[in-house]
């Protein structure tokens, strides 16, 4: 399951939400307008409360990202960082906090770098000056996590350079970065064709 392609920059919709939607709205229609009828009008606590009580913690955990990030029509989580809160002080079990914290740590690390730059930024946890640095240090694990080919790391690259085009010190802190991993990670299993046209990157 995790071997899926999950770089491109838009992440289908997880079943947990079709599934909240079904339970709403008697599965009549579309799924994510049932969604926004039942709770896009909701606070974000609110609305993390109501995914709560209709599926599973790794389920939510996408909902508070992909809400967040603003990939569900009418649906839209303002405040990350609350949300999140939210679920850590009311899961009542630990196994259901750790399969929640466990699927966040695990659906960000999948996004795009566009995507997980703006999740990093909203949660506020990194300083802004590091990030890019961060960005880059991280990005060989997600070019090992998601088996991507040069092209496709390329191609991502290329969008998050565009994304960065307001804050050029983001991409150039995370070509640092980059950089210094693909050194580090030189000669143990990543694929050497990745080492060697991405060295040199600028």
């Amino acid at each position: 399951m995790r071997n899926m392609k999950w770089h491109n920059g838009r992440i289908l919709v997880c079943g947990g939400i079709m599934i909240a939607s079904m339970c709403a709205c008697g599965n009549k229609g579309n799924d994510t307008d049932g969604l926004a009828q039942s709770i896009g009008n909701l606070s974000d606590s609110r609305k993390v409360a109501y995914m709560m009580e209709h599926v599973s913690p790794d389920s939510v955990a996408r909902f508070i990202c992909e809400a967040s990030l603003g990939h569900i029509p009418g649906v839209k989580i303002d405040t990350l960082s609350m949300a999140t809160l939210y679920a850590y002080e009311n899961y009542k079990s630990e196994a259901d906090m750790q399969t929640f914290s466990s699927e966040m740590d695990d659906y960000v690390s999948h996004l795009s770098l566009e995507n997980r730059m703006n999740i990093m930024k909203m949660l506020g946890e990194v300083d802004p000056q590091a990030l890019g640095y961060q960005l880059g240090l991280e990005y060989v694990d997600h070019i090992r996590l998601d088996n991507m080919t040069p092209a496709e790391v390329r191609s991502e690259i290329a969008a998050f350079r565009k994304a960065c085009a307001a804050d050029t010190m983001m991409y150039q802190r995370f070509i640092i970065g980059l950089k210094v991993a693909l050194n580090v990670d030189k000669g143990k299993d990543l694929p050497e064709d990745i080492y060697t046209q991405f060295k040199d990157i600028q």
